[in-house]
């Protein structure tokens, strides 16, 4: 770190930071903030301790969680996430507080043109996703294909998604044939047998012959699929339209798409600063 961005942290000109470093201490209100920014305690700067070893933080934070009583791992979790993206923001000297009772829905959002980032903070349903942007952009992950588009087809449909409820509420490795999940969906078993089977060429349910009676029959198994109950409950966030943030730091440039036909596009012409002698419009103008 130079002189410089240390005192743009502190709010004081770089020759202070040079004094201090030759003999002459900063103001004690300051002492905490450096102590913050430089990642030591007030008993090192001082001389008081020797220097802290680097700390492990893996190790800290799995530490932390194994001491967590199971219920409360995804709070701390949480908590860290928020942490980890209050940090973003080079405004604030400290960790930022998570957010607690609140009665509006609300995220926490990050966009930079190295990662992007969000997460719903509410007690109701707390979840986060973090992605890394790849130097050529998400497009190659995510580009178009038949799988992709057969997918979204598929989840189009209300009787889909409340089977898929329905299949996500049972216990693990439960078996049910088509008549039986018919009747807990009160719909025809044409139509769950045509929603099972799509939702089985996708990957998300499994289908096995079992020898129950003189004729075989087909039954059906859910994997419980983590990507898709993410998908899931993200989809409910766009479709809501993100309003209100707790954290919202936006440094980005540009989009996490790299698309060929983008690449001729230039960064949209800023206005200029202003000049004191002419920022006011006179009356002949």
């Amino acid at each position: 770190m130079t002189q410089g961005q240390l005192a743009a942290k502190l709010n004081v000109t770089p020759q202070a930071v040079s004094k201090w470093e030759n003999g002459s201490l900063p103001d004690s209100e300051l002492l905490p903030k450096i102590s913050g920014i430089l990642g030591v305690s007030l008993d090192v700067m001082f001389g008081i301790k020797k220097e802290e070893p680097n700390l492990n933080l893996e190790q800290l934070i799995t530490e932390k969680i194994r001491q967590t009583p199971e219920k409360e791992r995804a709070d701390l979790i949480m908590r860290f996430y928020y942490a980890a993206i209050s940090a973003f923001n080079d405004y604030t000297l400290s960790a930022a507080k998570y957010p607690e009772h609140l009665e509006l829905e609300t995220y926490a959002e990050l966009r930079t043109d190295n990662e992007c980032s969000i997460a719903r903070l509410n007690d109701d349903l707390k979840y986060c996703c973090f992605v890394k942007i790849p130097e050529n952009g998400v497009d190659s992950y995510t580009e178009v294909s038949d799988n992709m588009i057969y997918l979204f087809q598929t989840l189009a449909n209300r009787d889909t998604i409340n089977i898929i409820h329905y299949l996500g509420s049972c216990y693990r490795n439960r078996m049910q044939s088509l008549e039986y999940i018919s009747k807990q969906v009160e719909l025809p078993v044409e139509r769950v047998k045509k929603i099972m089977d799509n939702l089985d060429r996708l990957g998300i349910v499994w289908r096995v012959s079992a020898d129950i009676t003189d004729t075989p029959t087909i039954i059906y198994g859910y994997g419980h699929n983590t990507p898709l109950t993410c998908l899931l409950v993200i989809a409910k966030s766009i479709s809501r339209y993100i309003r209100f943030h707790d954290l919202f730091i936006d440094m980005y440039s540009r989009g996490p798409f790299r698309s060929k036909s983008a690449e001729k596009s230039t960064p949209v012409p800023q206005a200029e600063f202003w000049d004191n002698n002419n920022s006011i419009i006179s009356e002949e103008e």
